[in-house]
């Protein structure tokens, strides 16, 4: 049966005492009873004198019903001093207890209760729920952290459900991850104990920051990625979402999301360790995991951080559906060798790596690399090096250029925290890509937009806008 059966929203806080328990279900089987529930107030004291006067019934059957509510742990009572009519009297007020509040919630339907009014009662209630998890994972040996991954696997789930589709010119293949800053007084010698002060905790990973990075420059695009049920992967998949980002084929497993440790000293020096928790989150790995029809309508596919057996399927699919493909797997992928990324080298156009990359790629191939028209013998006819403040080198067919950052961004922007700076480049280069601009002009507007990214904290906050950039412009 695929019917989805759907529940009344709010928490069940039922009392536990076999009398109170009769004593509720002979108020709710009664009308004077149900007809005092549905009059109260949830989030203010109701009078005696309110509920006689609105009521049908006696104020004998009232009075009695109230009393009983009391005593059944749905009420509280009290009094206090009213001036009525030049006169001060005592008059009786009745108040919903937590149980109160949730009957009242149960009686009315949703939209009658104010939004303000619902949330504040639903954490009152939630408390009371989540105090009666613990008590039962005690009495029964149940491990806490199974009704947490639940929880937030579920709010995943519903992330990707109500996801906003969009017609995607871009589909961007990688991973997702969560970047911890830390700051420190300088970096640890062999067995030495730092104090690491974290000032910082943004989304990330490299596919993902691309993801974003285009969304941020007006560019359709989809997110194929794989994130952990955890609060990582939450973190993660509503930063895709907010930045209009389609997530509809994000893939939420049972696993640990990705973090990155960024450790910067004093002196600026920076560390970056990937955390390689157990059962991590890293990627897709099966062509059963990929929605195919996204590359057959997109224009530019971009593959990150992805398993070369995964990698060389996509370039293969893409290639022979026409696409444009622009490859960036990162250093630990360099460091297999050119070698392991033939398979998908040989249906790339743009290759992009820097330099910590290229010096990796020369040192783990058997092959001899010393230029990158060497890599171009094996299927990209445009190799993109970058080289950090220096700017870029750019191999287009027979073609070699060298762009410099330009001076006058220098004198504009502080660098900060280079981070996103490739991602950034990665998907202002596509931007102009899907423009029909020239080689040149895409790399140009791309080095702009990573110096931006540069002189912010964080990857996916530093991301510009197009507006941004445009007006930074020469």
């Amino acid at each position: 049966m695929n019917e989805k059966i759907e529940f009344w929203p709010y928490v069940l806080p039922f009392p536990l005492e076999v009398e109170k328990r009769k004593l509720v279900w002979r108020i709710l089987q009664s009308k004077t009873g149900m007809g005092i529930l549905v009059n109260l107030k949830v989030d203010a004291p109701t009078y005696q004198k309110e509920l006689i006067q609105q009521l049908p019934f006696s104020n004998k059957s009232i009075i009695e019903y109230l009393k009983k509510m009391v005593e059944a742990g749905i009420l509280e009572q009290g009094m206090e001093r009213k001036k009525i009519r030049k006169k001060t009297v005592w008059v009786k007020w009745y108040q919903p207890t937590k149980l109160g509040k949730w009957l009242i919630l149960f009686l009315k339907p949703p939209g009658e209760i104010s939004p303000k009014v619902a949330k504040k009662t639903l954490e009152e209630l939630f408390k009371i729920y989540s105090a009666n998890i613990v008590h039962v994972c005690r009495k029964y040996g149940i491990n806490t952290k199974y009704f947490h991954d639940v929880l937030v696997e579920e709010l995943l789930r519903e992330h990707v459900e109500k996801r906003r589709k969009v017609r995607a010119r871009v589909v961007v293949f990688g991973s997702a991850a969560l970047d911890l800053y830390g700051n420190i007084e300088r970096l640890p010698s062999v067995d030495e104990t730092v104090y690491v002060d974290i000032v910082g905790v943004y989304p990330g990973g490299m596919g993902a920051n691309v993801a974003v990075a285009l969304a941020r420059l007006g560019v359709p695009v989809a997110f194929v990625g794989k994130i952990g049920n955890d609060d990582s992967g939450r973190v993660l998949l509503e930063n895709l979402q907010r930045n209009r980002v389609d997530v509809s084929n994000v893939k939420v497993e049972s696993l640990s999301s990705l973090q990155t440790l960024i450790l910067i000293s004093r002196k600026g020096e920076r560390c970056l360790f990937a955390l390689g928790l157990p059962n991590s989150a890293l990627s897709i790995s099966s062509p059963n995991e990929i929605d195919w029809e996204l590359i057959r309508k997109c224009e530019i596919v971009y593959i990150g951080e992805v398993f070369t057996e995964i990698s060389s399927t996509i370039a293969s699919y893409a290639k022979n559906a026409g696409k444009k493909i622009v490859y960036r797997p990162g250093v630990p992928y360099f460091k297999l060798g050119i070698e392991k990324l033939h398979d998908t080298l040989q249906h790339v156009d743009i290759l992009i790596l820097n330099e910590i990359g290229w010096n990796a790629l020369q040192r783990n191939s058997k092959a001899k690399l010393e230029d990158l028209t060497d890599i171009q013998a094996y299927g990209p006819s445009v190799v993109i090096l970058t080289k950090g403040s220096e700017g870029c080198e750019v191999l287009d067919g027979e073609t070699r250029f060298k762009m410099r950052v330009p001076s006058y961004l220098s004198r504009r922007f502080r660098v900060v925290d280079p981070t996103g700076a490739g991602d950034s480049f990665s998907a202002a280069l596509i931007k102009k890509l899907l423009e029909k601009a020239s080689l040149k002009e895409a790399v140009y507007f791309a080095q702009v937009a990573a110096y931006i990214t540069c002189s912010r904290m964080g990857a996916s906050p530093a991301f510009p806008t197009l507006k941004e950039i445009e007006e930074n412009l020469r």
